[in-house]
């Protein structure tokens, strides 16, 4: 018996086939974050390669950024001035009025000018007018009276370039406070010495240094401060006279710490003061003589011969150096520094004596 063949279609191998995709939600997600993964990128290579350049930059600016910062702008005080002399005209033509606005007063100092407005010129472009727009300067000064008041005086002064200066209004006369007399604590001539004690020797070096600095001898004042350099000199004052000689205060640096207690100072700073009459000066019986005050500086005051190397204004004593007072490089005579009233005192000594029968008549 024959077999029956069996007819078979073959089978759809479809898992051979491309397969077509199918939609997906997510794409749109993905196009969104493939962009924005492409702008990281690029932000971060920009980022990388403007770091040289920045970092260049920074360091160009650092020291504009390190300088101080100026101070605001202060109000503009001039020690000089355009319209100075015509505002203190202005106070002195006030206090020389009759009657005076001040009986006695007269200017003692012009202590500055404020400048409110600077003048200017503007032109306008389109009309071709030009507007003024004048200076302004506030001066302030000092008034004294002859008892000795004191009073601000201050005065308005318009300028400018073409039309000069003009006041404005009349001076004012503003009261001051009188100063303090009684003590001030804490008030020290030298705020970084130490008080020291004034000793026999110390008033004796001061003596003898007053002696050769109203001498009129340079040769002397040099001797007596005990320069050995043969290049320099010193000037005395020459016609005057001193008495009266006082030493009011003695000072030197602090002494260590573990120094003995007997242990006096080699250098110290005395303030002296004495009386001063010059030759052609006229004294009438009772009056008192001016004083006149230095501060000194002194070597070798812990031993037997102390010695006054420099001197000074009072208030001067801790900026003193020894021989400073000296001139460099030339030899100084009595003759080359003759004064004034070193002039009249020779004159008066070289007049002949008045005949005896001339005192006698003038004695009549």
């Amino acid at each position: 018996m024959a077999r029956k063949t069996r007819n078979t279609a073959p089978q759809d191998q479809f898992w051979l086939e491309g397969v077509e995709e199918l939609p997906r939600a997510d794409i749109e997600f993905i196009d969104k974050t493939s962009k924005r993964m492409k702008f990281n990128r690029m932000f971060i290579y920009t980022t990388i390669g403007l770091m040289p350049v920045s970092l260049l930059a920074n360091i160009a600016m650092l020291p504009k950024v390190l300088e101080e910062e100026p101070p605001p702008p202060a109000v503009a005080q001039s020690v000089s001035s355009p319209t100075k002399a015509v505002a203190m005209t202005a106070v002195e033509n006030w206090l020389n009025a009759d009657p005076s606005p001040l009986p006695g007063g007269r200017l003692l100092s012009w202590d500055g000018a404020e400048v409110q407005a600077e003048p200017s010129i503007v032109t306008n472009p389109d009309t071709g007018q030009t507007t003024e727009n004048q200076g302004l300067q506030l001066h302030t000064m000092t008034i004294v009276t002859s008892g000795g008041s004191l009073y601000t005086t201050q005065v308005q002064v318009a300028y400018n370039e073409i039309r000069g200066a003009q006041v404005m209004g009349k001076p004012a006369l503003i009261p001051r406070a009188p100063d303090e007399t009684t003590a001030w604590p804490n008030l020290s001539a030298w705020p970084n010495l130490v008080q020291a004690t004034k000793t026999d020797e110390i008033s004796q070096a001061v003596e003898a240094w007053v002696g050769a600095f109203t001498s009129g001898d340079p040769n002397v004042l040099r001797l007596a401060v005990g320069d050995t350099a043969a290049n320099r000199s010193y000037v005395p004052l020459v016609g005057a006279a001193a008495s009266d000689i006082r030493v009011n205060l003695v000072a030197s640096e602090p002494m260590a710490p573990d120094a003995d207690g007997s242990e006096r100072p080699a250098t110290v700073v005395a303030q002296i003061e004495f009386k001063i009459k010059w030759a052609n000066q006229e004294v009438t019986r009772g009056q008192a003589l001016s004083s006149v005050t230095y501060d000194v500086l002194i070597e070798n005051a812990d031993t037997a011969a102390p010695k006054v190397v420099a001197w000074g204004g009072a208030g001067t004593g801790e900026e003193l150096k020894p021989y400073a007072n000296a001139v460099e490089g030339r030899k100084i005579t009595s003759g080359a520094i003759q004064t004034d009233e070193g002039a009249a005192a020779s004159a008066k000594a070289a007049e002949p004596a008045p005949p005896a029968d001339a005192k006698k008549d003038s004695g009549k």
